[in-house]
């Protein structure tokens, strides 16, 4: 056992509990507001409860990983391992689904706003998150169909149960055009946004198109949406960067500063998922109050 374990399980389970907390509060809210439930804020509401279950489906493979009793349980135990591993990627790559989808909600809401409303609906919005799970399933599921190199004794880290031909040329390759997709429609979003922001008085109504964005208040939901992209990024590149190396690196042993950092770099995961319900209460009114409501804070 390393003896920075117990620094990242302490920093793992306090954010956890305050992401379990803001994102079930997220979750309520648009359950019982009916004001709330919009196509744009159901997809908010799908973000939230995966933020929310990331944090519980990655349980079982800290303890596993993190203490010498589940290091010890998981390397003679294949299936603990692997679903331990499962439910925790699985999760992973439907958040990151999630935000593609939130991305395509606000570009058809920029590019396309006189057919928003015909393409973003309730059922298509139903139909876009169903789907992604499906993803996240089909792409996570073939390592417990046997495309893994598991072995008794080995330690259940992705890097030694996973082959690198899953890792290239289904996982890594599948997370990351989802993210560049992702990347490529927020810089168009942002500078059209920014353009209309700079060009549209709000109480005119010279140009239509631009006033569905600006008064409707689609433009507070762009920019909210675009902040909620922002530290998606800046909370993830970390991890997925340095574990892309680590897995790729042909260095049998990392030293201890890389290992040190790249094991910390996934507790910004959670981070980013704290974050998010405060950009929600912060950017959109409606949020706010119910937050407000359900913590009892305007009595």
């Amino acid at each position: 056992m390393k003896p920075w374990f117990p620094a990242i399980i302490f920093t793992t389970e306090v954010i956890a509990s305050v992401n379990i907390f803001g994102n079930l509060l997220t979750v309520i809210a648009f359950v019982k507001t009916d004001t709330l439930q919009t196509p744009t804020n159901l997809l908010i509401c799908n973000q939230g409860f995966l933020d929310c279950l990331l944090s519980i489906d990655a349980q079982p493979f800290v303890w596993l990983s993190y203490t010498a009793w589940g290091v010890k349980q998981a390397l003679n135990n294949k299936w603990l391992c692997l679903f331990s591993m499962f439910s925790s990627r699985i999760t992973i790559v439907a958040s990151i689904m999630a935000l593609m989808l939130l991305s395509v909600e606000r570009s058809v809401a920029i590019f396309c706003p006189f057919r928003y409303y015909t393409l973003v609906n309730d059922a298509n919005v139903r139909k876009a998150i169903i789907t992604s799970w499906l993803l996240s399933l089909i792409v996570n599921v073939p390592p417990l169909f046997g495309w893994n190199t598991w072995r008794p004794g080995t330690l259940c880290f992705v890097q030694y149960i996973y082959p690198t031909a899953y890792n290239v040329s289904v996982y890594t390759l599948f997370c990351f055009s989802c993210l560049i997709l992702t990347a490529l429609m927020n810089i168009g979003i942002a500078v059209v946004a920014f353009k209309k922001s700079r060009s549209v008085n709000p109480g005119t109504i010279a140009n239509p198109e631009a006033n569905i964005t600006v008064n409707s208040g689609s433009f507070k939901i762009t920019k909210m949406l675009l902040k909620v992209v922002g530290v998606f990024y800046l909370c993830w590149m970390p991890y997925l960067i340095l574990t892309i190396y680590y897995i790729y690196s042909a260095t049998a042993t990392m030293p201890t500063w890389f290992q040190v950092t790249h094991k910390f770099s996934k507790c910004m995961l959670g981070l980013n998922s704290v974050f998010n319900p405060l950009i929600y209460a912060y950017g959109n009114p409606q949020f706010k109050m119910a937050f407000e409501r359900l913590l009892r804070m305007n009595q």
